[in-house]
């Protein structure tokens, strides 16, 4: 490694010095841009021998490209991201120097895509990224530092962030906030501009536990699943119902399944679902080809046939207005929850927690403080909350601060929640919506103020369910890893096959029944009397005869008590 002399294709020497490196392993060659002069010492095969000695001339070009060899090497050994920030400002003449925290939600915004993200989730993240940088702030402060460049952010600060919003929000919501904001770190270390990722070497041990720990989708069980299709029938979603019940597939799949993926003659579904991109055969069973068969004969009889075979479903999964929400989508996810519940726990559902109005109200501004949520969070409730007492309606409010109308009615609970204060007019509502609303609830578990209820019953439920039965059928893993669409038989078996004790105690009386275990005493005397042969009959003489004469005389003594 060291100066060298190029030549061209057609065997003549290049006019300028090379030099070649070796870092790391890879090798680099650059041109030293100084000119070769004198003449070049060859062989008498015509290579070049820079060992040895050339004329004056050679000599003093030699001289030059060695002092633009140290100063290039020099410069190839420094930080890779110090060298791509030289770069950059030899481009735009800007000396970046490390990204402004402040701009972390921009710079992720801006990164290009195959698929735009929704403004819904444009503002979930903004509003992750400015309590990032508040939170890094407020820690650097409290050391006497300063953190506000991605360049003053240290592994110390990333870990305080994260046990932070590990005790605020559920483990799910969490890991999606740290992969994010680990991932653009990521990227920016890629662009030279930060030096580190400080979440790279982070342990992940220790979350989801309690309140905050990651709740699993409950499936039904057969008897159960036989209830909600039963429960459903004469209704407008009962065709969903079975397709999704049917085939395992996801409530987007279901919706927009299309005529051209179904086989009706050959009693198979063949598509690619819209999660992972994977072409899924699923067979057609009874319950399902009726639903199909009817509304193929429904489809035909349109002017113009939709290639959906659910085509109002369809379109009311994928609409979105003009702001990019999925107005009608909650339509459909919500419509299912009713019956989810009446087949789980029965025409009057659980007990839920209700306001307490008699409780003592009590000033936001001193409880909010208490409550473990996120800067952003506290400022954006005490917004809520003033807006709301001013007179503004809840949809004028998600207007003015740019959320969903749902958001302000969560924020609004939680306000509830921690002053016993009652602000939604739910007494209002008729008797009929107020059920529907608590079937709804007990569809779901709560945990902690702040956090959202987990949904443990809905369309996912059937996918769990579709899993569920078919292993306990006796269907192969690999079978149900391929109609379910899974990469690997670990995800079937590690994220869906959670059968409850019911489940598994439904499996061993199954398997049981018939046992010793499974009937009276009395029975099964009969039973093994049954099946016991007879014994021969024999007299008291014949078993005598048999006897030793010890043997004998020992029965003498017993039967005479010697």
């Amino acid at each position: 490694m060291g100066l060298k002399i190029v030549k061209n294709a057609d065997g003549t020497f290049r006019p300028t010095w090379y030099g070649r490196i070796s870092i790391k392993g890879k090798k680099r060659e650059t041109n030293l841009n100084v000119s070769v002069d004198g003449r070049i010492p060859v062989d008498k095969t015509g290579n070049v021998r820079l060992t040895a000695k050339g004329d004056a001339a050679f000599e003093r070009s030699r001289k030059a490209a060695k002092k633009a060899f140290d100063a290039w090497r020099r410069e190839s050994q420094k930080d890779p991201a110090e060298l791509q920030r030289k770069a950059h400002k030899a481009r735009t003449g800007e000396d970046l120097g490390g990204l402004p925290l402040a701009k972390l939600f921009a710079n992720w915004q801006n990164v290009s895509r195959g698929k735009a993200p929704t403004p819904a989730w444009c503002a979930m993240v903004k509003g992750w990224f400015e309590d990032f940088t508040a939170f890094a702030q407020a820690e650097a402060r409290k050391h006497r530092k300063r953190c506000e460049t991605v360049n003053d952010m240290t592994p110390e600060i990333a870990t305080a962030w994260f046990n932070h919003v590990k005790a605020t929000y559920s483990w799910e919501t969490v890991l999606k906030m740290k992969h994010l904001i680990s991932g653009t770190f990521t990227r920016l270390q890629g662009l030279g501009l930060s030096r580190i990722n400080p979440f790279s070497n982070m342990q992940l041990r220790g979350g989801g536990n309690g309140e905050n720990k990651k709740v699993s989708r409950k499936a039904l069980d057969a008897a159960e699943t036989e209830r909600v299709l039963e429960l459903a029938r004469g209704t407008e979603i009962y065709p969903l119902v079975v397709a999704a019940a049917c085939t395992g597939m996801r409530i987007g799949d279901v919706c927009n399944l299309k005529w051209a993926d179904v086989d009706l003659r050959g009693g198979l579904i063949d598509c690619v679902t819209a999660k992972a991109g994977v072409r899924v055969t699923i067979p057609i069973f009874g319950r399902l080809m009726e639903v199909l068969n009817e509304c193929a004969t429904i489809s035909g009889d349109g002017a113009q046939p939709s290639p959906f075979v659910f085509p109002q479903f369809a379109r009311d999964y994928n609409y979105t207005n003009d702001k990019g929400h999925h107005t009608t989508r909650n339509k459909i996810i919500q419509a299912v929850k009713p019956l989810f519940a009446r087949a789980v726990f029965g025409d009057t559902p659980p007990a839920t927690e209700v306001s307490k109005n008699g409780q003592t109200t009590r000033k936001l501004a001193d409880v909010i403080g208490d409550a473990g949520f996120t800067e952003y969070k506290r400022n954006r409730l005490l917004d809520v909350y003033t807006r709301f007492k001013a007179g503004n309606r809840p949809v004028d409010i998600a207007a003015a601060l740019n959320v969903k109308r749902s958001q302000i009615s969560m924020d609004l609970r939680d306000i509830e929640k921690l002053t016993g204060e009652t602000l939604r007019p739910m007494a209002e509502k008729s008797s009929r919506r107020k059920n529907r609303l608590e079937l709804i609830e007990s569809t779901r578990q709560k945990r902690g103020i702040g956090q959202r209820a987990a949904s443990v019953y809905g369309w996912h439920s059937f996918r769990h369910g579709f899993v569920i039965l078919a292993l306990n059928a006796g269907v192969p893993v690999e079978d149900v890893r391929r109609i379910v669409g899974h990469g690997d038989a670990e995800t079937t078996l590690d994220n869906y096959y959670n059968p409850e004790k019911k489940h598994a105690a439904e499996r061993v009386r199954r398997q049981m029944r018939g046992t010793v275990l499974d009937s009276d005493g009395a029975s099964h005397r009969k039973r093994i009397a049954a099946t016991t042969p007879a014994l021969p009959a024999t007299s008291i003489d014949d078993v005598i005869a048999t006897l030793t004469e010890k043997q004998r005389k020992a029965l003498a003594r017993r039967l005479l008590g010697l």
